[in-house]
């Protein structure tokens, strides 16, 4: 692994967001066209992602592989929500804002960066895992994540079980039966696959470039809690899931260690203010711990590669 490759890859993503930005800023992208394009991302690219990195030749390896890491997303998010559960309550003593806290602690940008990231890292073949450990997340999302954001709100929604019935999963899915059957897709089928999956990263980091410039940066910088909540976002708790793999329950595979703490160190997700706006909670903090890890990532990300 050369950590040099990584810092390139940082160093596009982070131009990639700044062209966002500035788009943004010059009105060429407006909130509709960010809404539009995060729908095609979430909806066409992510899955293409998700389908092409799983589309891979099953191997004795792969799939203990793929069997265990499943095993420790459950794990890991386990530990993740008992630390995002009582931090947020020395933080703040408004329930509303102890949800939406809560559910950044718990919820990464696995997607949006963690893909790009670890792929860069560890190579495409890692996105295979990655789509494997995501699933802990889609299920969680949708079910504990909107009862954290429902913290606080008087009108609580009854949760809605089709919600589990998203692209993300669909492909997984889709991805996973392929690497178990061992079909091999026609070549004109994986290749425009590959072909929509590689606008992913390119036109994702632009969108989150560009959503960032709408917020009012003054306003932004200006709340402590979001830097407390960074620090644990993007040291603390990724430090924590290192030393449970490797010194609790002596993780010896590298992959295995690496792709569970990079995600846990990925800033908050980027659904987290969407999200709370559509569960009446506090979106105006939830865009600020957006921007502000998504921020400091830049730095945050590089440091926990060189650690690991």
């Amino acid at each position: 692994m050369e950590l040099t490759k990584v810092y390139i890859q940082l160093g596009i993503l982070f131009i990639l967001m700044l062209t966002g930005y500035l788009l943004g800023k010059l009105k060429f992208f407006t909130a509709e066209n960010n809404a539009t394009f995060s729908k095609f991302i979430v909806n066409v690219a992510l899955p293409a992602v998700i389908i092409s990195g799983m589309n891979m030749p099953l191997t004795k390896e792969n799939m203990n592989r793929a069997l265990t890491i499943f095993g420790l997303s459950f794990i890991v998010y386990a530990l993740t929500f008992i630390i995002a559960w009582f931090i947020p309550k020395g933080l703040t003593k408004n329930n509303q804002q102890r949800g939406v806290l809560s559910f950044m602690l718990m919820f990464s940008n696995c997607a949006f960066m963690g893909y790009p990231v670890l792929g860069a890292l560890l190579g495409q073949e890692a996105i295979f895992y990655v789509a494997i450990y995501n699933i802990c997340f889609n299920i969680l999302v949708y079910t504990l994540g909107i009862k954290l954001l429902e913290t606080g709100n008087n009108q609580s929604k009854s949760f809605d079980y089709k919600l589990l019935i998203n692209p993300g999963i669909i492909a997984s899915l889709i991805g996973l039966v392929l690497f178990v059957s061992g079909i091999e897709l026609p070549a004109f089928i994986s290749g425009s696959i590959d072909a929509i999956g590689s606008i992913c990263t390119p036109l994702s980091m632009i969108v989150i470039g560009s959503m960032l410039s709408l917020l009012s940066l003054k306003k932004m910088f200006g709340e402590t809690k979001i830097y407390i909540l960074a620090i644990v976002r993007l040291f603390l708790l990724p430090f924590i899931i290192f030393t449970l793999l490797k010194y609790i329950l002596r993780i010896e595979d590298s992959w295995l260690i690496m792709i569970p703490v990079i995600v846990a160190g990925m800033p908050v997700a980027s659904n987290a203010a969407m999200m709370a706006e559509a569960y009446e909670s506090d979106a105006e903090l939830a865009s600020q711990g957006v921007l502000i890890t998504t921020l400091l990532s830049c730095i945050s990300i590089p440091l926990l590669i060189y650690f690991i």
